[in-house]
């Protein structure tokens, strides 16, 4: 295989396979980039076995073939290069880099052992606006567990019928679902649990106007963007009753500004026993307190904001990073609390919900020892 490019080009193909790359893994091969150059195209490949990624690169291909070859040392010799042509060669595991500076080379593995894309068929396909897919992926991510132990957990649950796409995410301590009306037509109704590493992929490339389309398949599901194809494995487990564990009579509520809130939070939180993150929180008339103590280094923090409050006084306790992420997630500069009982889930909603969408946010307390 024999091709020139440019620096850039070729960078800009690597880094965005990176993503995929996996940080850990027992098959050596999939440390590597595939490049291919066939059919007047030069391609490159990676994959971590549930994500795969293709990266069309602008060059000439003077010979075609593949090759296999490290990604990691690959990007480190061409992010080095100063902006120039650059020719790449291989002969059997060996690639050759050419530049106006010098002559490097690389020894990679055997590109028949890189894994095949898998063969797809459409089924269903789903089209968003640029915004409306932002939103969901930016409402819900955050909350997707990372317990591999618990693979529906793991993604995204997403559904769409009637013109309207629900998204869930939930780790066990905390829950969002976000709806929205959608602006294009859907031609079908469908619910899937879409991995958050699709997602967060995905979104480095979302900006203006556009549109995004994504296919459905059997067990895949894919997106082409610009000059990237990025496929993706569901997760085929069953998504939990989300509905049933938000609850719908809070008789104490609160509001309060969000940045005011999270301002505190994080100030307060320096003082948290770092592996509970734990806060106190009192709910009285017109005022709210934060509080937190670390007996390990003896340290505490506590602050005093105004609020708006309707019903009992309540003192309940959460995780303060997981607090913070939650109204940092709300799409509202004012956000609202409904809470029942100490031992209770809060559940947290922008005080004005942007126009066709709801937003939720569910929070489990923890308990009273939770940081002895």
């Amino acid at each position: 295989m024999k091709f020139n490019t440019t620096k850039n080009n070729l960078i800009k193909a690597l880094l965005e396979n990176s993503k995929v790359v996996p940080a850990r893994t027992t098959l050596p091969i999939l440390s590597c980039v595939l490049i291919e150059a066939k059919n007047n195209k030069l391609t490159t490949k990676t994959t971590d076995l549930e994500q795969t990624m293709l990266v069309e690169v602008e060059g000439k291909i003077i010979e075609e073939g593949s090759a296999a070859v490290p990604i990691g040392k690959f990007i480190e010799i061409v992010s080095a290069l100063k902006e120039t042509t650059v020719e790449v060669e291989t002969k059997e595991q060996e690639m050759e880099i050419n530049s106006d500076n010098g002559i490097y080379k690389i020894t990679g593995k055997d590109f028949a052992e890189y894994p095949d894309l898998p063969q797809t068929k459409p089924l269903q396909t789903l089209s968003f606006s640029n915004e409306e897919f932002l939103s969901i992926i930016k409402s819900t991510t955050y909350a997707v567990s990372k317990d591999d132990l618990k693979p529906a957990l793991c993604g995204v649950y997403l559904k769409i019928e009637n013109q309207e796409a629900t998204a869930v995410a939930t780790d066990g301590h905390r829950l969002v679902k976000y709806k929205t009306k959608l602006k294009a037509k859907q031609e079908t109704t469908t619910s899937i649990i879409v991995p958050a590493k699709f997602f967060n992929i995905t979104k480095t490339k979302l900006e203006g106007e556009g549109e995004v389309k994504i296919n459905i398949s059997e067990n895949h599901i894919d997106i082409q963007q610009k000059n990237s194809f990025l496929l993706s494995r569901i997760i085929k487990e069953t998504f939990p009753d989300f509905n049933s564990v938000i609850p719908e009579k809070n008789p104490i509520k609160v509001k309060i500004e969000g940045k005011q809130l999270t301002e505190a939070i994080k100030r307060v939180s320096i003082f948290s026993n770092k592996t509970t993150k734990q806060i106190q929180i009192h709910f009285s008339e017109n005022e709210l307190t934060i509080s937190t103590e670390d007996k390990e280094s003896n340290s505490s923090g506590k602050e005093y904001i105004g609020c708006e409050h309707t019903g009992d006084q309540i003192t309940t306790r959460y995780n303060g990073q997981y607090l913070k992420e939650a109204i940092d997630h709300l799409s509202s500069s004012d956000i609202e609390m409904y809470l029942s009982s100490a031992q209770t889930a809060a559940v947290l909603k922008p005080a004005k919900q942007k126009e066709n969408t709801d937003q939720t946010a569910l929070l489990m307390p923890l308990r009273a020892n939770a940081d002895v």
